[in-house]
Parts: C-alpha cells; sequence; structure tokens
C-alpha cells in the first residue's frame, strides 16, 4: 500500500537522532519508522492518551538507563586498558556484576515494553 498523505512532525535533535537510530536498527527510513510506530500504538490503544503517555515515559527511562549504560561501558573499557598494560583497578569484579545488573534491567524494560 503506497502512503500518499503527508504529515509534519516536530522533534527535537535528540528526539531525531534516537528515531534515526531506531529507523536504522529496524531497517527503515525514519519517515516510515515514525509512520509504522504511530499507527501501531494508534491500533494497539484506539489512541488513549493515558496509555501513550505511559508508553512514552517508560521509553525515556529506558533510553536514559541507555545513555547511561554505554558511559559505563566507556569507563569498562578504560578499565580494561589499565588491566591489559598490567596496571590494577579497584572493584573490577563488583562494578561489571552491577553492570550486568543494569543491563539486565534494560533489557527486561524493553521486553516488557515490547509485549505492551
Amino acid at each position: 500500500m503506497q502512503r500518499d498523505q503527508v504529515r509534519s512532525v516536530r522533534l527535537t535533535q535528540v528526539e531525531l537522532d534516537t528515531v534515526k537510530r531506531a529507523a536504522e536498527a529496524a531497517g527503515l527510513k525514519t519517515a516510515g519508522f515514525l509512520a509504522d510506530a504511530a499507527v501501531a500504538v494508534a491500533q494497539a490503544q484506539g489512541g488513549s492518551r493515558a496509555w501513550l503517555l505511559d508508553q512514552r515515559g517508560r521509553v525515556e527511562e529506558l533510553m536514559a538507563a541507555s545513555a547511561q549504560l554505554a558511559r559505563v561501558g566507556n569507563n569498562l573499557n578504560q578499565v580494561a586498558r589499565v588491566l591489559n598494560s598490567g596496571g590494577q583497578a579497584d572493584h573490577v569484579d563488583e562494578t561489571v556484576a552491577r553492570v550486568l545488573r543494569a543491563a539486565t534491567r534494560v533489557e527486561d524494560a524493553a521486553i516488557e515494553i515490547a509485549r505492551r
């Protein structure tokens, strides 16, 4: 089915960057991803604003958690460099365990969002 209706959407740069990354990961163009996402939400909930706001909050939390994990990943890379060069890093096991727990929480939240 050819999409022949055009609508304009305003996004912040951060929102647009997020949408572009998600579209790329899904193998879609940005406009197609936005259209598919909007239609899926509308069909799933009949346009319920309360549900949409609830989901938006979940997605925002998930994005924030993902960003935090990325920062922690950078820190782990720094720790790995120190260890690989013969240095010592304190609390490596504890740090790795915390990262794994956080990653599991992010993954569980993503699965929960996908189910809804």
